[in-house]
């Protein structure tokens, strides 16, 4: 009996043994991981450097457009496709669109019955629609034009109206994924983060912080780090005007650290209370600029 006995007591401190291992080895990793954890301020500003850095990579881009754009003229040609008789104010060409790269503007072209050939007339375009030219008539010398008769003109390079055009894009792409990366960051802190600020009997959710820095950074606020880029005007040439655009965005971006950083740090010491999304609210909020629901924390 002794022996079973004494095999009982070894059986449980041994027990015991593992159970106080486990329980040291789990506190460890806690310690570890909590440790070895990005703080809110930290990781937000992470955030936004990367967004600078590639904000500033992507501007190059357009800053090449630029000199592109400054190097002068192309020259751009096409067919007639249907005989044309005056005075009639369309064409049919077999591509009407090299005459505007720049969107539909006054724009000269020579006609010519065959490369190398004398000029027979001069006709004004105003735009285009698909295959067709429309031409100022009053403008344009009143000759007939054969299939086949080449019209050609003088226009500035497509690459800075193309370019102008996906900048724009590129920041609101690189905002959103920016927003998306905070609010992941947040739902994964293992601290109970602040409610919304909530009317009586409606459900909590710890979602106030997510909310914030989404809009913060990509809402439809014009206080947002998206809204204050957009509204800066792209500058259309080099030197100071793009000095004074590379000096605005860091402006703007420097501005949304701090109100962000500073934004975070009142609703975690409960001096600023953010309001629930549209609907469960009665605060006046709406559900613009607000945190998509995908990403909203749990309660």
């Amino acid at each position: 009996m002794s022996d079973i006995e004494l095999e009982t007591r070894v059986l449980l401190s041994a027990r015991a043994a593992a159970v106080t291992t486990a329980r040291h080895a789990h506190e460890h990793a806690t310690a570890t991981s909590t440790a070895s954890r990005v703080p809110p301020a930290t990781e937000i500003t992470v955030q936004y450097k990367a967004f600078l850095n590639d904000f500033t990579t992507v501007e190059q881009y357009y800053i090449n457009a630029i000199n592109e754009q400054s190097s002068g003229p192309v020259t751009v040609t096409t067919t007639v496709a249907a005989a044309y008789t005056p005075p009639s104010a369309s064409i049919q060409v077999t591509n009407a669109s090299v005459f505007f790269p720049n969107g539909p503007i006054p724009v000269v072209a020579s006609a010519i019955p065959a490369p190398g050939s004398p000029v027979i007339g001069t006709f004004t375009l105003i735009g285009f629609s698909g295959t067709t030219l429309f031409i100022n008539v009053t403008a344009s010398t009143p000759v007939n034009l054969p299939v086949g008769t080449v019209l050609t003109a003088s226009v500035m390079p497509s690459s800075l109206a193309s370019a102008a055009a996906l900048f724009p894009s590129f920041i609101t792409n690189r905002a959103n994924q920016m927003a998306i990366n905070l609010v992941k960051y947040f739902n994964s802190l293992p601290l109970k983060l602040p409610y919304f600020n909530t009317p009586p009997h409606t459900p909590n959710n710890r979602g106030a912080i997510q909310n914030y820095v989404y809009g913060a950074v990509a809402g439809g606020g014009t206080t947002s780090l998206l809204q204050s880029l957009l509204a800066i005007p792209l500058p259309t040439t080099a030197g100071s005007p793009l000095q004074i655009y590379n000096a605005t965005v860091a402006s703007a971006i420097s501005q949304s650290l701090t109100q962000t950083l500073n934004g975070v740090s009142e609703i975690y010491a409960h001096q600023l209370r953010v309001a629930a999304p549209f609907p469960n609210n009665r605060y006046g909020a709406t559900e613009t600029g607000t945190v998509p629901s995908y990403i909203t924390a749990s309660p």
